[in-house]
């Protein structure tokens, strides 16, 4: 599977568009600010966390997978 999207770094940016840290969203998902930040680090996340995070800052995240596979097919 040849993804070129790095979910993490999508997220670090949204983050730093929204102006809040890493740890605001840890503590929104209810999850260790270090864990969440070597997560981040990874091009993949599992899909129980990128929901809660999608949840957390109201952005459907799994979009970016499904234009992905559009353009793909």
């Amino acid at each position: 599977m040849n993804l070129s999207i790095h979910i993490g770094e999508v997220i670090k940016n949204e983050l730093e568009d929204r102006k809040r840290s890493v740890a605001w969203l840890a503590d929104e998902i209810f999850c260790d600010p270090s864990n969440l930040r070597k997560m981040l680090n990874k091009p993949c996340l599992s899909t129980s966390l990128l929901y809660r995070i999608s949840r957390a800052l109201e952005k459907d995240f799994f979009s970016y997978y499904s234009q992905q596979l559009v353009q793909n097919l």
